[in-house]
């Protein structure tokens, strides 16, 4: 039997007293980053509701930020003493949540995901105050020698940007709270005080091949009991805030380029342009306080030493600033590193000066890492201008390209094989048969209605078309031209993952094969599609010009449909020549305006 262990500390008696009363749970974001809570919340003579309500609050916050949220949990307490033992057992689950704003012209609930879902039990920097300032005012609010007190913590979260496409985004902190039971000495171990079963091994006790051991097993060891739930595991949930929303902003967007410098000797040195961009929303000035760039076994240089460029920077909206680094691998790190392949740490530290006498200044935190190859540059002498030069090529490369392919462009999307930044916004790579408009000769105006449609209506763009080709051109021939409208689409970033199919689970059949696509895969991908409906549909499917002599002219109709309010467009019209089969994309196109209601207005 096991000896009684009469060693009780204070924490563990404080840790047994009854809950107390009156608990609720709230938490905010104050406006000021320097927040302190108890300069802001301890005010003798004023009640905590009225001093609470005065702290100005944050109705917008930006990715990349660490924002301190505060918790305040008011309860029915004596006073401090009693209620410092209840905090250490409070376990808060905070969840953060990115929710796109709903769309009414798509179907289903809006996107959203989570970024963050932390739990906290252990409270650091606890602010205790009572209604009224810190003595409290006991002779109104004594409510059988108990008093309203007051408890305020924070806890940070960085709000990372999430995977999907934001539309109007807002940032939703949900929090739940629960007390733990009271510690107690359970260690795993039979308790104290409590007698033993009967020993399973006594029989062997006698054994001369033992040599005088007694084995002892007892019969509540092997007994078969049913599982229960250990009482630590088991919370007590406060009531509180259900969950606080707000919006949120990106502010900058960066991204990071590579270009490798034409010298002789080749050398295995990149040149790193680093572009930050600022929001044109944003109307707060932003300071770009630091930027660091890290390559192990490797140097870098900042190209950036000119008038002006040194931080901290002072940007608006709309800025776009392009940093320069030269990155070289160390001359003797061939012997210890081989490998020509390296990782680039990358961290920008930008303040966003919202209100800087109050003060309100966010700090944005960027960092992300991207791979960079140190290999030469094979035939780096290739395409070079040497005079004379009989043969003139449009597209020369300075380098032979490694993986060939024919022109050497790469097959694999920007996303894929630069994964370091935001998406480029170059313009994706044109087929053979494509041409800009000042090469393919023609020029073309466009003319939109003079005023709003309303949906359902029927519109007409004027199409005005000149060949400019010179009648004393060596063979003048006619063009043959058509027009087709394409229409806009939006552009999934997020590729949604095959479910797997629920033949997997069942026993498989040998002579059976799988199904293509099931009802389960079926289901989850049209679920998970998202489709927007069409703002203008074209009711000109194909409209032919010509011949068009040189120097001739023609006119021409595109009849479209509005099928919804707002601005709305298409994505281009694609002019087609018919004789080489060479095509070209116009995209500065007019800009219509449905609105409801106009010929009522007009009238009135």
């Amino acid at each position: 039997m096991a000896l009684t262990d009469t060693s009780h500390n204070r924490e563990g008696a404080d840790s047994d007293a009854p809950l107390p009363e009156d608990c609720y749970l709230s938490y905010l974001v104050p406006s000021s980053t320097a927040f302190n809570p108890q300069e802001a919340l301890d005010t003798a003579g004023d009640s905590f509701a009225n001093r609470l309500a005065a702290v100005e609050q944050r109705d917008q916050l930006f990715f990349d930020e660490t924002v301190n949220i505060y918790f305040v949990l008011q309860t029915l307490c004596a006073d401090k003493e009693s209620l410092r033992p209840f905090l250490r057992r409070i376990a808060i689950h905070l969840e953060t949540q990115i929710v796109n704003t709903h769309a009414p012209e798509r179907e289903g609930p809006p996107a959203s995901e989570s970024i963050s879902s932390t739990s906290h039990d252990d409270l650091q920097d606890v602010f205790i105050t009572a209604d009224g300032g810190e003595a409290g005012n006991k002779s109104k609010d004594y409510h059988g020698g108990k008093q309203h007190m007051y408890a305020v913590w924070k806890l940070p979260v960085f709000l990372s940007r999430p995977r999907m496409r934001l539309q109007g985004p807002a940032v939703v902190f949900s929090a739940v709270a629960g007390v733990k039971p009271p510690d107690s000495d359970d260690n795993g171990y039979m308790e104290s005080c409590v007698p033993s079963g009967m020993n399973l091994l006594e029989a062997f006790a006698n054994d001369p091949m033992l040599g005088g051991v007694k084995p002892e097993l007892s019969a509540l060891r092997v007994s078969r009991v049913a599982p229960v739930t250990h009482p630590k595991d088991a919370l007590t949930q406060l009531q509180g805030q259900q969950r606080l929303r707000l919006k949120v902003y990106p502010i900058v967007h960066t991204r990071v380029r590579f270009s490798r410098p034409n010298t002789t000797p080749p050398s295995p040195a990149l040149i790193a342009l680093l572009e930050v961009d600022f929001a044109p929303f944003s109307e707060f000035e932003v300071s770009l306080e630091s930027i660091t760039l890290a390559v192990p076994d490797s140097t870098v240089q900042d190209l950036n030493a000119e008038d002006g460029m040194a931080l901290p920077l002072f940007c608006v909206a709309h800025d776009h600033l392009t940093f320069l680094y030269r990155l070289a691998p160390h001359p003797l790190d061939s012997l210890s590193n081989p490998t020509p392949n390296r990782n680039l740490v990358i961290n920008i530290s930008v303040v966003v000066l919202v209100d800087p006498s109050f003060p309100c200044t966010p700090r944005l935190s960027m960092a992300w890492t991207t791979s960079i190859d140190f290999t030469l540059p094979v035939n780096p002498g290739f395409g070079q201008s040497l005079p004379p030069q009989p043969i003139q090529r449009s597209h020369r490369p300075s380098q032979l390209s490694i993986g060939g392919g024919g022109d050497g462009r790469s097959l694999v999307s920007p996303s894929v094989s630069r994964p370091d930044a935001l998406p480029s916004l170059e313009e994706p790579l044109l087929p053979a048969t494509t041409t800009t408009l000042p090469d393919f000769g023609i020029t073309m105006t466009f003319s939109g209605p003079p005023r709003p449609v309303r949906p359902g209506e029927e519109f007409v763009w004027s199409v005005f078309v000149v060949n400019r080709a010179r009648p004393d051109a060596p063979t003048p021939l006619a063009r043959k031209l058509a027009l087709v409208a394409i229409p806009r689409r939006r552009r999934n970033e997020l590729r949604v993952i095959r479910p797997p199919s629920s033949n997997g689970a069942a026993k498989r059949d040998a002579n059976v094969a799988d199904a293509v696509l099931d009802e389960n895969v079926v289901h989850a991908m049209q679920r998970s599609s998202v489709v927007d409906g069409a703002e203008v549909v074209c009711l000109s499917a194909d409209v032919r010009i010509g011949p068009l002599a040189p120097n001739a002219c023609a006119v021409a109709e595109l009849r479209f449909l509005a099928l919804r309010e707002g601005v709305v467009g298409i994505e281009a019209v694609r002019v087609i020549d018919l004789g080489s089969q060479e095509h070209v994309d116009v995209r500065e196109l007019p800009t219509v305006v449905v609105r409801a209601g106009e010929e009522e207005e007009e009238e009135g």
